[in-house]
């Protein structure tokens, strides 16, 4: 009878204590994900902008929506299923960028390169960059320029020979200048080929501070003619890269040099002209040229 009892007394007790138990040690058990649910976060493609150049990057469908993280530091335009990037200033800090094309999207990050940058970056295949360099990272591609990758050396040596021969022309046409800080830009010889324009540019450095020609950036303006009230109607600009010459030239103070390139062949009509940039290396002297089209369609064969 008194074992009955205990026995009746200590069973309500052993349900409490073992439901209490079960109680505490469940979410120990909820809190464990299985290891098929742990996933790493993709690595961010980055795409190389700079200041001077613009790059492209194209999709499988039209592009409806563009963010970038910090808008302030980038330009960026819209077109069908291309958008077209550029750094509005030196030594932008990196930011991520979101797309997206059709009812698909694209994440990847701008980064600022200090160098001359015109790269097409293709996704058009499933969102996936569609070249590679054989290393395993990704790389673009420098549109319209044939000797970007450096592929055709035979051509690259007879590029590199017309412009040796131009330099040893007479200047031809001194009245295609600007004037601006102590400095003149003038074009002095072009000629053309079945491939590319070679232009000869001098540059007099009236200031005593030496002129480093950074890069020099080439772009085909259309319809550039003003109409009423001064507004220029469906202009159009197209980045030209330089598929010959060299870059960090120097123009010592109370000189003259002279700047040879070779750009794409391009046709242009009579509301057209070449615009042609140098920007100094850590300077501001910004020299703007602009070249008649005429003054190209006409030139002679090399």
């Amino acid at each position: 009878m008194f074992s009955k009892l205990l026995l009746a007394l200590g069973l309500p007790v052993l349900l409490a204590s073992a439901s209490s138990a079960q109680t505490t040690s469940a979410p120990s058990v909820m809190l464990r994900p299985s290891s098929s649910a742990v996933h790493t976060a993709p690595t961010l493609l980055d795409v190389a902008v700079s200041d001077s150049s613009t790059t492209y990057l194209v999709f499988s469908g039209p592009v409806s929506l563009v963010d970038v993280g910090m808008a302030n530091n980038y330009l960026v335009k819209i077109e069908a299923n291309a958008v077209f990037v550029r750094a509005r200033r030196k030594s932008a800090p990196p930011t991520p960028m979101l797309i997206r094309f059709g009812s698909k999207y694209w994440m990847g990050r701008l980064v600022y390169v200090n160098r001359p940058v015109l790269q097409l970056y293709d996704f058009q295949k499933d969102g996936a960059l569609g070249l590679s360099n054989g290393a395993g990272s990704v790389a673009g591609s420098a549109p319209e320029n044939e000797l970007a990758l450096d592929k055709e050396r035979e051509k690259k040596a007879a590029v590199e020979g017309k412009l040796s021969a131009l330099r040893k022309s007479k200047e031809e046409h001194q009245a295609v200048a600007v004037v601006d800080n102590d400095l003149v830009l003038s074009l002095a010889n072009v000629r053309n080929d079945r491939d590319f324009t070679y232009l000869r540019f001098k540059v007099i450095n009236h200031s005593a501070i030496d002129y480093n020609v950074d890069f020099t950036d080439f772009q085909l303006v259309e319809n550039a003619q003003k109409k009423f009230l001064a507004k220029k109607k469906n202009e159009a600009r197209r980045p030209l890269a330089p598929s010959g010459g060299g870059t960090n030239q120097v123009v010592s103070g109370r000189t003259t040099g002279y700047l040879t390139y070779a750009i794409p062949l391009y046709a242009a009509t009579d509301r057209g002209y070449l615009e042609v940039t140098l920007r100094e290396l850590n300077g501001a002297r910004v020299l703007v040229l602009p070249v008649p089209s005429r003054v190209i369609n006409r030139a002679s064969t090399i």
